[in-house]
């Protein structure tokens, strides 16, 4: 059915009903809002209301050339243009221009993201200005860009800030939308007065994300105090000094509230002995002191923990044990990369694969560890979905490493979408079996894999052309030019990393 019959066979209502449910979908809100006038006017507010979604920014391994999405550009450009365009009338849905422009997408936005705003505007500027200019420009447009948010939108839900807003911006922005629902300030420079600000102007948050640096437990536990009861639905902290002093100057009740508390690069000194986390969901401990059993068999964590990050830690294997035991069937994401544990972890993986069996992200980088433990895992980890292993001095025959390819094959061939397993000695035939049993698989990474071939590169394409998103296949010694050539024409949508894709 054409659009226009689409209009004449369905009220306005109807057709809005039916966009609305593709706001998972970009690309799609894409071709509507291109299709012709009404259906821009219908779609815009959904595609804008928070474009920085449809962005996965991740930050990359020095190892590779930054990229980021192209589409970023297009969305700056488009905000550049509401700026430079003068308002003629205004909707419901937001404000029209008679010119080019049919609306004015700023006011249309309602989640504000300043860290991926910031980032985008970098390498806009950097493509078009010089070096000595480069820096002035991009505050320049940032300060502009950032002013017409405030001035412009109706309303804002969210704000992700960072330590590029200024204060003027931020404090503006905050009492001109008292009703902000999420407020991130992990990445912005927290002062007390910051908190004495958030305090008197922010009443109703429902998610607040703070990085306590010189803050006193007194000024924190008073904003917490101060906000309507039933609003508060996460709590994170990220304490980045004194956590001692700081955690034990908190009330039990705000302590209670706490669902992500993030303690990284310092002595934790029994910082969280006896404190009752009843809401705590996530635990990031990366880059931590004296971290041991006794951290987790003192910790009260409750009944929600489901995440935690002991990245760039000398964790020992009785910790790992303790943790497993205490975390059970809550647990669902462990990440230890890379990880200082000491010698191996065998004991440890064994006791997650026993208590911890709805596990569906783990990633693990230590000295040596067996792969019969891994495989134990595995076998009871049914829902994994993300593997990574890279890494690991295994210290095992390489027919072990092709047991376990075919035990993840069997075992979680239907869940799994992201694997990474470089440096290992796995065959090319365990290769192609791999992603001819994996068809879910989005993101694979075999660099430094020396029996991987271009016939590892034809079937992959063969079988996850249209799924992979992520291929890396750097200094894979037996894959040829000619098979990247096959990949990068077969695999679309696709980054393909590769010997000539990394930094020399």
């Amino acid at each position: 059915m054409s659009t226009r019959s689409l209009e004449k066979a369905l009220p306005v209502e109807c057709i809005h009903e039916i966009i609305s449910h593709l706001t998972h979908d970009c690309k799609a809100l894409n071709s509507c809002l291109r299709t012709n006038r009404l259906f821009a006017r219908l779609t815009a507010p959904l595609l804008y209301k928070n474009p920085w979604k449809y962005f996965e920014v991740e930050e990359e391994e020095e190892l590779y050339k930054r990229e980021l999405n192209p589409k970023g550009a297009l969305l700056l450009r488009t905000y550049i243009s509401c700026i430079n365009e003068q308002p003629t009338e205004s909707t419901e849905e937001g404000t029209s221009f008679s010119s080019s422009t049919i609306m004015d997408y700023v006011a249309l936005t309602r989640h504000i993201n300043i860290p991926i705003l910031y980032r985008f505007l970098e390498v806009r500027i950097a493509a078009t200005a010089s070096c000595g200019d480069r820096s002035r420009k991009t505050q320049e447009t940032f300060f502009a860009l950032s002013e017409a948010f405030g001035n412009r939108c109706s309303n804002v839900e969210s704000l992700v800030t960072c330590w590029h807003s200024a204060v003027d911006i931020f404090t503006s922005m905050v009492q001109k939308f008292p009703n902000i629902a999420h407020l991130d300030l992990l990445q912005y420079e927290n002062t007390d007065e910051t908190l004495k600000f958030i305090t008197s102007n922010c009443k109703r948050l429902r998610v607040f994300k703070f990085t306590v640096r010189g803050c006193s437990a007194a000024l924190l536990n008073s904003f917490l105090d101060s906000q309507e009861d039933g609003y508060l639905e996460e709590l994170c902290i990220k304490i980045t000094m004194a956590p001692r002093l700081l955690l034990a100057g908190l009330t039990p009740s705000v302590v209670a509230k706490i669902t992500d508390l993030r303690i990284n690069g310092l002595h934790i000194d029994h910082a969280m002995d006896n404190l009752r986390f009843r809401k705590l969901q996530s635990l990031d401990l990366s880059d931590c002191h004296s971290v041991d059993e006794k951290t987790f068999n003192a910790l009260e964590f409750g009944q929600m923990i489901t995440e935690i990050n002991l990245s760039e830690t000398k964790v020992s294997e009785e910790a790992i044990v303790a943790l497993a035991t205490h975390c059970k069937h809550n647990l669902r994401k462990l990440i230890m990369l890379p990880c200082g544990a000491a010698d191996s972890v065998e004991q440890g993986i064994k006791a997650l694969a026993t208590h911890c069996p709805n596990l569906i992200e783990f990633r693990l980088d230590v000295i040596r560890v067996e792969i019969r433990a891994i495989m134990e895992l595995v076998q009871s980890c049914k829902k994994l979905q993300i593997l990574v292993l890279g890494g690991v001095d295994v210290n095992n025959e390489d027919s072990l490493l092709d047991e376990l390819m075919h035990t993840i094959c069997v075992n979680i061939g239907e869940s799994i979408c992201a694997l990474d397993v470089r440096e290992w000695t796995i065959s090319d035939q365990a290769v192609i079996d791999l992603v001819s049993a994996c068809h879910n698989l989005n993101k694979l990474v075999l660099r430094y894999c020396r029996n991987v071939n271009d016939d590892c590169i034809t079937k992959i394409c063969q079988n996850l052309a249209g799924t992979l998103r992520h291929l890396d296949v750097a200094n894979c010694p037996l894959v040829t030019p000619n098979g990247i050539v096959t990949a990068e024409e077969e695999l679309v949508n696709c980054r393909i990393i590769h010997a000539s894709r990394l930094l020399l």
